[in-house]
């Protein structure tokens, strides 16, 4: 008897792996933004779980079939052969034993549940392992990609060579784009693709030809160019840069972009990145040797190191330097980025347990704000060590808690020094049902040693101070006649610190927290330790939030609280005179969400003294069920701040979508950031157009760029990455 049946599935086999690697290889499909489909064949859906092919039963039909031993096997019309999921569809198969050569002369066609093959003619020699087709049609089911080859030449198992080969994912005749490559060679054995004479034609318009190129035809990353890198910027000119990516290792690799600014010069760009089983790091570096304008040396690095050297301890290191104060104004590509003040270095050990933290931390300042006085500039630590001790006492909710801190305080100008500080305490944590207790009483203790103590006189001052606070509060409920919950949730705040004197203490890192709701029940209004503030003073908040049930979801909430002082404040910054107030300022949050496609946000500071707003933050955001996004809000601090932020996003089709933001200061009637764009969306490629206008600096100058990016679906992106900034206001 012929062994056809354990001839042919082989065939099959090869020829999927062929036409299955060669469209994935030359294919990277990028997974944000534009998501319509190209309509592909008709074809049976993409299964989620091939079937087990091996095991399966394997079935041939035809008009007529003829063999014996040792004579050429023969099936004549309307041959079907089919296992699992597999399907061969031809008019004649012949099998020769001699040879082993399965031969198919006239069309074949194959299907399965992830590609569909039609050709010419095939044949195939398992004795040889060798095989070739001719005229292929292909295309991917669950995909739109397709395409042709003229000829596939199997040499063995490992080895293939595609000739005339074209790949797109349009479905049209004359696709809008299309890849072809005059040989395509592919080694399984190494899972290199090598494409030559390949050509990428864009609208019949040749865009990009590489006459030799390699890529990776598995999930294996592959050293190799990446898309280009295109955009514009009035003060910076034209900009392009070719990224090169570098398969160093399994556990390493490297991005290396050359890039010419027109108006800047030629720069380099580079990402390093390695990871083992405990460490991990990454290096980030920007050079420009000879600035066309400066006719300086510009550059930027980073580099971040991270090391577990147990279950409970890791090191973490960051450095972080730019090469001048103008750097990131004259190279960012965001408001935020060029309005840095400083850049922060450090390196330290972490180790935590069940009931205790430790970390020892040294970091260093590079201030990169020329407005910044040198009296304002921020201490170095070198270094901050800190211990932190959170322990239950038995089981009644009683716990001993404990901060401490030792910092060395160093800086070129003014006074350093190292502080010393500790708190220890005992919180009583009562739960119920309805409420909660939470007494706690400790006391803090800080001291100095000053190396150089100024205008202060002592170099080694100390405070201690007693801290008292009573906690307390209640949850409340009852079901509406809707069904939806209404929540009562009053709270009492106690707050008692005596005073003591500290004028004769430094101020390495303490300033007045911004007043918020958190502030209401925190036991300092200053960060850092060198100052404590004084205190006699209740709080007194109360929520309030409807909850619907049925939904899952809050309907709105309210959120309200003053503090009642007692006494005067006296611990004030330096220069300040003390605070006499009988109250703070009111605050209240009320977040409403009265349907599932808008919510709103508004937070308020009132000076009740005054009959005037410290603070108010009013949002509104409206999403529609399709896809549009509306947000608007308004930002007010007194004497610092008012500016309103609206971002705009609207899919005006299948096809086109706009988008919109602006965030103009009124107090200084100024344009801080704007961005406005388009994108163009077909089945097979995407255009996305980004301008964008930003504060640069604190001259009032801006920066004006434009970022194109053309998606090519299955294959590429070329110019600059517009995805996040388009669609950030989707989300």
């Amino acid at each position: 008897m012929i062994p056809i049946k354990t001839k042919i599935p082989n065939l099959l086999s090869a020829l999927v792996v062929i036409l299955m690697t060669a469209p994935a290889a030359l294919s990277a499909t990028n997974g944000d933004g534009p998501a319509i489909s190209c309509p592909g064949p008709s074809l049976a859906p993409l299964l989620k779980d091939i079937p087990d092919r091996k095991a399966a039963h394997i079935s041939l039909k035809s008009r007529s079939f003829s063999a014996s031993p040792n004579v050429e096997a023969e099936a004549l019309g309307n041959v079907e052969l089919r296992r699992a999921d597999q399907l061969l569809l031809t008019e004649i198969l012949r099998y020769n034993p001699h040879t082993e050569t399965v031969t198919m002369p006239g069309r074949v066609i194959y299907e399965d549940s992830v590609l569909h093959v039609t050709g010419n003619a095939a044949q195939y020699s398992f004795l040889d392992e060798n095989g070739h087709f001719s005229s292929i049609d292909y295309g991917l089911t669950g995909s739109s990609a397709n395409g042709t080859a003229e000829e596939i030449q199997l040499s063995s198992k490992t080895h293939s060579i595609l000739r005339q080969l074209q790949f797109t994912t349009c479905p049209d005749e004359e696709p809008e784009w299309l890849l072809t490559a005059k040989e395509l060679e592919l080694n399984f054995d190494n899972g290199v693709g090598t494409a030559k004479g390949a050509k990428l034609e864009f609208f019949d318009i040749p865009f990009l030809y590489l006459p030799y190129m390699t890529f990776p035809i598995n999930d294996q990353r592959k050293s190799g160019f990446l898309y280009p890198l295109v955009s514009t910027a009035n003060d910076n000119g034209f900009e392009v840069g070719i990224p090169y990516y570098w398969n160093i290792a399994p556990n390493q690799d490297a991005t290396l972009t050359p890039r010419y600014l027109s108006n800047r010069g030629a720069m380099v760009t580079g990402e390093y990145r390695f990871i083992t089983r405990r460490t991990g790091g990454s290096l980030n570096f920007d050079w420009l040797p000879s600035d066309k304008k400066t006719r300086d040396l510009r550059y930027h690095y980073r580099v971040v190191h991270d090391a577990t050297i147990t279950r409970r301890w890791n090191t973490h290191v960051v450095v972080d330097r730019v090469s001048d104060d103008q750097y990131f104004q004259d190279f960012s590509n965001s408001l935020a980025s060029a309005s840095r003040q400083y850049l922060r270095s450090n390196a330290g050990i972490n180790g935590s347990g069940r009931f205790w933290t430790f970390s020892m931390i040294a970091d260093d300042f590079q201030v990169v704000d020329e407005s910044v006085n040198v009296l304002n500039e921020p201490y170095r630590r070198l270094p901050r060590i800190a211990f932190d001790l959170d322990r239950p006492l038995g089981h009644r909710g009683l716990r001993l808690q404990l901060d401490t801190e030792l910092v060395y305080f160093d800086r070129d100008i003014g006074v350093t020094g190292s502080r010393f500080d500790i708190y220890p305490r005992i919180e009583w944590d009562i739960r119920t049902d309805w409420g909660y207790m939470r007494p706690s009483a400790g006391y803090r203790y800080t001291s100095y040693n000053l190396d150089w103590p100024g205008d202060l006189g002592d170099d080694s001052p100390d405070r201690g101070t007693e801290i008292i606070s009573f906690d307390t509060g209640m949850f409340m409920e009852r079901y509406g006649k809707s069904g939806n919950v209404q929540t009562l949730e009053p709270r009492l705040f106690y707050l008692y610190v005596p005073f003591k004197e500290q004028s004769d203490l430094p101020d390495f890192d303490s300033a007045p927290f911004t007043f918020g709701f958190s502030q209401l029940f925190h036991f300092n209004r200053f960060t850092g330790a060198d100052r404590q503030s004084d205190a006699n003073q209740l709080t007194l908040a109360l929520t309030t939030r409807s909850i619907n049930q049925r939904l899952g979801r809050e309907l709105w909430s309210l959120s309200f609280g003053q503090i009642v002082y007692f006494e005067d404040q006296r611990v004030q910054p330096a220069g300040s005179e003390p605070l006499d107030d009988s109250a703070s300022p009111f605050i209240a949050e009320f977040v409403l969400h009265p349907t599932r496609r808008i919510s709103s946000r508004l937070a308020a500071q009132w000076d009740w003294q005054n009959s005037e707003f410290d603070v108010a933050t009013l949002g509104v955001t409206y999403r529609s069920a399709k896809g549009r996004r509306l947000g608007a809000e308004y930002r007010f601090r007194r004497d610092s701040l008012d500016q309103f932020d609206i971002r705009y996003y609207e899919p005006i089709n299948e096809s086109w979508r706009i988008m919109g933001r602006v965030n103009y200061s009124l107090m200084d009637s100024d344009l801080l950031s704007a961005e406005a764009g388009f994108e163009y969306e077909s089945c097979c490629w995407a255009l996305r157009v980004v301008a964008k206008r930003f504060l640069r600096n604190r001259d009032g100058d801006h920066r004006d760029a434009i970022y194109v990016e053309l998606l090519l679906k299955g294959l590429t992106n070329i110019g600059r990455r517009t995805a996040p900034l388009f669609y950030d206001l989707a989300n």
